[in-house]
This record gives C-alpha cells, structure tokens and sequence, in this order.
C-alpha cells in the first residue's frame, strides 16, 4: 500500500475511534494487541481476549465482558502475574483478569471512571499502575488497596494519551496526541515541564535514562533530556513515525509508515543506515537472540543483524502485520491482522512455523 493511502487510512482510524469515544458509534475495527508471560500469549481481538498456551497453540481460555467491551490494546502483567486490559468500546471499563482463575473468578476488579476509551498500555511499578486514558487524564492505582477503589490520583494532561509512559529515573514521561510530552515528577506526579513536538506522537518512546527518544507524525525522531525535556537533536526522516524505537547499544532501530527502516546514532541523530523491506512499518522492532525483529504492512517478519543493513525474511504472510511481535521463550509470536487463517502465529528464531492459532468458530 502506497504510503499516502495508508496514513490516509490510518488518519480515519484515529478519527473514527476518536468519533466512537464521544458519539456512541461502534469503534473502528483495528489490530489486535498482543502480550505473553512464560507460559501463555495473550491476545487481544476485538470483543475477545484469547490466552493461548505456548508450548502447542491450544486455547487455554476465552474472555469477553458483559458490558461488550472491545480490546485491541496490548495487556500489561502485574506484579503478581495478572492482566490489565482497557476496553476501546463505550463501557471504558479498565479490567484486572487472573489468568489462573476459572472463567467465574476471572476478573479480579474493575475501574470505570474514566471518560473515554483505553487504546495505551498502562506501566506498572510494583503494586502501582499508571494507565494513560484517551480522555487525557493519566489514571494512577495502587494494586495493594484491598476493593474496588484503588485510584490514588488522577493527573489531567490534556490531548488523547495512546503512549504507554515510561519511567526515566524521577521522572514519568507521557506522549500525547496532541504533540506534547510530558514530564513529571514521579514521586508528586507534579508537572515538571512539556515539550510539542510537530506533530502526534501515537506509539510511544524508549529512555537511556539521559535522553528520552521519540518519533512522531512530524517524521522526525527527537532526543529530549529527560531532565528538563529540551530536545537534544531532532533528526528528520522520509515519513511519519508510529512506533516506539528499539534502543539496543547506543543504537535506535526504527521504521516510518513510508516504508523505511533505520539504524540511528543515539548520541547525535545521524542515519547511520537505511533501507526499504517491503512495506509500511508501524510497530517497534524487538531483539531477540542478537538480532532486530520487524514486521512490515505486507506481513513480513524480518531479521536483522545489528550494523548490516540486509535483513533476513523469517516469513512471509498474506496477511498485515501492525502488531509488535512478541519474544516468548524460543518463540517469536506474530498477530496477523485481517488474515484468513490465523490469529496468532509462532514462529521459532529460523522462521519456521511452531505453530498457529485460530478461535474454533
């Protein structure tokens, strides 16, 4: 797909799903999110949330809510081996679920107060989450209050907050929408500043604990200090930029919806590589056993070995890719989005298919 006709596309994904939040229409349909622990992956997919056990593919169990909740965004683990899932639909109910627990006891709490839907995966720090809501309020909980009401703080940010945040030091930093990143202090969760950027930033960053590196719709990638959100350097690329980079060696792995992925100096911005696979990338990349992982829009998952600028294509799928694969084990796992066959897949670290996973109908 041309890289126009897919930020077209994906431009009407975000208003649509904007639209579904304040309008009482049905959300767009969109990819599925995806998370595993050491025994299972968890996907989500629409109304359903599927647990599939890793080590054949069966389905362990199924999990879909009363009030009709719609799941696309990826689950976050807590310290006790839960999941915390957000819905996308009107109920924008933000779920606890013991994957453990038989299908009676499996939601363990519930949080309602939020005004729009859930597309961020909230961060977890021990007993306390932080869950960024499109209503853009950050929604903090502490999972150690026994009940029903564990919100401890609510910090209003403004903007549609689609970014997991991240931890730097004393420092909580949240992406918006609406081009700003904020910094707080994670302790008063005080605003200590904010910085715009040019343009939306919907996937997310990585931090070395110096710097705090992010692209967004402005197709640059920028280094901010954490310290006080100053850009370090802002480095222009060819097209806008949805996922977060993949930091590895003092090096960011990243691709933009034009199709083009690059090698980048973390220390000054400079391309050190870049080159087209074969088509738009929109999630982040992730290493495993050495190497970088990334999937394009035509649904391929590539291979790269650091410095080398010629990936290996692990499979090639007929279907798209715009979820973030998943390292699991000796597994790398894939969610193939509209594909006829498949939800889920499994491959090992040659390409070779473990094995693949459809709902029975």
């Amino acid at each position: 797909m041309k890289p126009n006709r897919l930020i077209l596309l994906l431009s009407l994904a975000l208003l649509a799903l904007s639209l579904s939040a304040c309008g009482g229409t049905p959300p767009a349909v969109t990819w599925p999110g995806l998370a595993a622990d050491d025994n299972a992956a968890y996907l989500t997919n629409g109304s359903i949330i599927h647990a599939v056990r890793l080590s054949d593919g069966a389905k362990l169990w199924d999990f879909s809510s009363a009030s009709k909740s719609v799941f696309y965004s990826n689950p976050a683990f807590t310290a006790d081996g839960q999941l915390l899932v957000g819905s996308a639909a009107n109920d924008y109910a933000l779920f606890r679920l013991d994957p453990k627990a038989d299908d009676a006891n499996r939601v363990t709490w519930t949080f309602t107060g939020a005004k729009d839907h859930w597309v961020a995966t909230p961060l977890v720090v021990g007993d306390i989450v932080y869950a960024p809501n499109a209503d853009g309020n950050l929604y903090v909980f502490d999972l150690s209050i026994p009940g029903e009401d564990k919100l401890t703080g609510t910090v209003p940010l403004g903007g549609k907050l689609w970014s997991q945040p991240i931890l730097a030091g004393e420092r909580l930093i949240v992406p918006s929408l609406d081009h700003n990143v904020h910094f707080l202090d994670v302790k008063t969760l005080k605003e200590q500043t904010s910085h715009v950027l040019g343009g939306a930033i919907p996937g997310g960053g990585v931090s070395d604990g110096k710097y705090f590196y992010v692209g967004s719709f402005d197709s640059a990638m920028v280094a901010m200090d954490v310290s006080d959100g100053t850009p370090a350097w802002i480095a222009p690329v060819q097209s806008w930029v949805w996922g977060a980079p993949l930091l590895v060696d003092g090096t960011l792995y990243f691709g933009d919806l034009g199709g083009n992925f690059y090698e980048m100096n973390a220390a000054d911005g400079k391309i050190l590589a870049s080159f087209q696979p074969d088509g738009a990338i929109l999630a982040s990349p992730i290493l495993v056993d050495g190497h970088i992982v990334f999937v394009t829009e035509n649904g391929t998952v590539y291979s790269l070995k650091p410095g080398e600028t010629n990936p290996f294509s692990l499979e090639q799928l007929t279907a798209k890719l715009y979820t973030a694969p998943v390292a699991a084990g000796d597994l790398i796992l894939v969610a193939p989005f509209q594909s006829d066959s498949s939800l889920l897949i499994a491959l090992d670290k040659d390409g070779k298919q473990a094995w693949s996973f459809s709902p029975q109908k």
